[in-house]
């Protein structure tokens, strides 16, 4: 047998590169002008698991309060939430920040929610977390039972 047909050739013919390449450079214009890259469904994603982010901060915080019977005050600011307490003279601050968001309703004029050692709440009231992106979930408080939770959007 003659050695030169056995020996298999490797690689890409040029031909086949430049085919490859149109068919990428068409799919690739095809998902760009059907809006593939807006960031809507990204940023709506990311406004969802931000507000439940939210929600389990707010939990812990006030199941944190019933353990070690310590209250919490919380504060809504522009640009996050801010928690404080105190144990034995210490004064403790945690800041979570928000990027997708700002908050108005019942407890962002100034007003503190404070979680109690028994997990009551000093009052009950709606914050609504309004996206940049224009959708509007609330956050509800409730007096007696403390509950609290996220309305469905």
């Amino acid at each position: 047998m003659n050695r030169a047909c056995l020996k298999k050739e490797t690689g890409y013919t040029l031909l086949e590169l430049l085919v490859a390449l149109a068919i990428l450079s068409l799919l690739t214009l095809t998902l760009l002008s059907t809006g593939f890259s807006s960031r809507d469904p990204l940023s709506q994603a990311a406004y969802e698991a931000e507000c439940e982010e939210i929600l389990y901060a707010l939990l812990q915080y006030q199941n944190e309060s019933i353990m070690d019977g310590y209250r919490r005050e919380v504060r809504f600011r522009d640009a996050g939430i801010q928690i404080i307490w105190t144990i034995n003279g210490v004064i403790h601050r945690d800041y979570i920040p928000v990027e997708t968001m700002t908050f108005a309703g019942d407890y962002t004029a100034g007003d503190v929610l404070i979680f109690y050692d028994h997990g009551t709440v000093s009052r009950a009231g709606t914050l609504s977390l309004q996206g940049h992106n224009g959708m509007i979930r609330k956050i509800i408080v409730q007096l007696g039972n403390g509950r609290i939770y996220l309305n469905e959007p």
